[in-house]
């Protein structure tokens, strides 16, 4: 795969359609034509968390299928091949990387309608070419745990851009995720999210210290408005290893962007080198 250095990301700050998959996908293929070639030119764009759905599974329109899934990564495919970009967007999922199943099981028919089948709260990343793959948040946060499975694996994909993580919302609250991400070489780490008020503040602390930590560039991309008696608050944002604010989105919908070169993370004061300067064998509490 060709290495590029710069990389113009897109993050969606919107509100899915609730209890409409189709009407959500539409609006998905919307930002997408207005972020790709033919519009801002953007290489990577992302959506929040379970955005196909939504986020409660009691209001969901209808429990999704193995066949939703597939049907789900293959229209985003086409999107991206058309728009010339690659996707992260959130997705129940039965297929996601986790150690038990190894790798993401695109194209594998699996029939029925899921219900004997672990479901999880899951992100794929999606190139012009087909599925790169497909995340399953480790930390479960609130009820989430009553309707899915953890996963149990933190995977950084190759991209054109260097080396990305995704992992979801509430993972971004543990440090030892993005952690474990960094020393496999993420040099983008990406947080699809459905943070709500009165939470609102906390994901921008939380995506700076990932990103300040870790010597890479942060993202988080998260939902906005009402879902029932939720009210997601926005404040997407993207952070440079340096401290400085790329992306500070307000509470209002639409597309923001930035643009990362990743030559800058060459550039890290080696005082900050925080890998190099680790002491990894006085740290063995961390895992008792």
């Amino acid at each position: 795969m060709e290495q590029r250095d710069w990389m113009r990301l897109g993050l969606v700050q919107d509100t899915p359609v609730v209890k409409d998959m189709e009407g959500t996908l539409g609006q998905m293929e919307r930002y997408a034509a207005e972020a790709g070639r033919s519009g801002r030119q953007v290489n990577l764009l992302a959506y929040p968390e379970l955005y196909v759905t939504g986020y409660y599974p009691e209001y969901w329109e209808r429990r999704p299928t193995p066949q939703d899934e597939l049907d789900w990564l293959a229209r985003m495919q086409e999107v991206a091949a058309r728009e010339d970009l690659f996707i992260v967007f959130g997705h129940p999922s039965y297929r996601a990387q986790t150690v038990e199943h190894g790798t993401s099981r695109y194209g594998v028919e699996m029939a029925g309608d899921g219900r004997d089948m672990p479901l999880y709260n899951a992100a794929s990343l999606v190139s012009p070419q087909g599925l790169v793959g497909t995340y399953a948040k480790v930390h479960l946060f609130g009820s989430e745990a009553e309707s899915f499975v953890p996963g149990d694996v933190f995977p950084v994909w190759q991209t054109p851009w260097g080396k990305l993580a995704v992992q979801i919302c509430f993972d971004v609250e543990f440090p030892e995720g993005a952690r474990i991400a960094g020393l496999h070489g993420a040099q983008i780490i990406l947080f699809p999210a459905d943070n709500m008020h009165p939470f609102g503040p906390w994901h921008r602390t939380f995506t700076a210290a990932r990103a300040l930590e870790n010597g890479v560039f942060a993202a988080t991309v998260n939902r906005l408005g009402p879902e029932f008696d939720t009210d997601f608050c926005g404040g997407s944002c993207c952070m440079h290893p340096n401290g400085e604010w790329l992306i500070e989105a307000q509470p209002d919908a639409g597309l923001f962007v930035c643009d990362i070169d990743v030559n800058d993370l060459a550039d890290r004061d080696a005082t900050v080198d925080y890998y190099r300067l680790r002491r990894p064998n006085l740290y063995r509490d961390l895992v008792k």
